[in-house]
């Protein structure tokens, strides 16, 4: 019983005293009497305070923790997808119909430009846990260069050329050019690195951010679409902000940079008309959340600010 009760005190706050006092929990399992439906009902109660003092912590806390926690979040991705990209060299997909055409490249080759990307990903995410902002900034403004020279320039020099539409084709014979799609990420993720406040943080907490781009690396290579399969959690940080959003400025934060990064991949797969088939779930969809993921969090943040 006295496990369930310190899972429950886990509901509150890190910085709170109730997760690390053994007071409260002995007066819970005095309240709760030594019986089972006593300890579950003071589970509850305390889930319910802890939910609320959540809230209540959440209100006072600055746009700025908004933007570190955006950082991290493109920081963990942009790393994924660097290691992801030079997986797919080591160890090649299946090989699908569209690569039989002689018109695309190879687009399953380690060369310097995935490397860069790599060290430069690397960099950020280094920077960010060491809270060492020109290391962190610098790696940035690297790694948005390398993204702005494969997306501007070697993608123009044919269709399907950038080293990104690598994840074009693991969509399958239907897969579409995605060499811009990591653009406005790159410039959002440089902007939260440049705006973030920093703080050193634990070697673990490095440990634990290369588990999970590995985790992302060995999903986005087992699901269908590549990294599609992240959209699902990214609409639930819009829902969450969207609904909440108010009484939690980074949810807004989140969602509004989140929103800013997808939507010019959503507009440019809605406005170019070589695409013939457009997936009704992205028009009726994905397009008016991204809308609502950027205009009300965005209320929500412009009238604390006036407040």
């Amino acid at each position: 019983m006295r496990k369930i009760l310190l899972v429950a005190c886990r509901a509150f706050p890190p910085e709170h005293r109730a997760r690390r006092s053994d007071e409260v929990v002995d007066t819970a399992l005095l309240a709760a009497g030594g019986s089972a439906l006593g300890t579950a009902r003071e589970s509850l109660s305390l889930v319910r305070a802890g939910m609320r003092e959540r809230v209540r912590v959440e209100s006072h806390r600055s746009l700025r923790d908004g933007v570190a926690l955006l950082a991290g979040l493109l920081a963990l991705v942009n790393l994924a997808v660097a290691l992801c990209g030079i997986s797919l060299a080591v160890h090649p997909p299946p090989q699908v119909p569209i690569l039989g055409t002689l018109f695309f490249r190879n687009p399953y080759v380690v060369d310097w430009w995935w490397i860069a990307f790599a060290v430069a990903a690397a960099g950020i995410v280094l920077g960010l846990v060491l809270g060492n902002r020109r290391l962190a900034l610098g790696a940035a403004l690297a790694n948005l260069g390398i993204v702005v020279y494969d997306a501007l320039f070697l993608a123009a020099n044919g269709y399907m050329r950038g080293h990104l539409n690598a994840f074009a084709f693991l969509r399958g014979p239907d897969g579409y050019p995605v060499a811009q799609e990591w653009l406005a990420p790159a410039v959002v993720l440089t902007l939260a690195t440049a705006a973030a406040p920093l703080r050193r943080r634990s070697l673990g907490t490095l440990s634990l951010t290369l588990v999970a781009a590995m985790l992302l690396v060995v999903l986005s290579r087992e699901m269908s679409g590549g990294f599609l399969f992240l959209r699902w959690p990214l609409a639930a940080v819009i829902v969450l902000a969207v609904a909440f959003g108010a009484v939690a400025p980074r949810l807004a934060v989140m969602a509004v940079g989140v929103s800013l990064a997808l939507a010019p991949s959503v507009v440019r797969y809605l406005t170019t008309p070589s695409w013939a088939y457009k997936d009704p779930v992205v028009t009726w969809v994905a397009a008016p959340g991204l809308a609502l993921g950027v205009l009300l969090p965005l209320a929500y943040l412009t009238r604390r600010r006036l407040a």
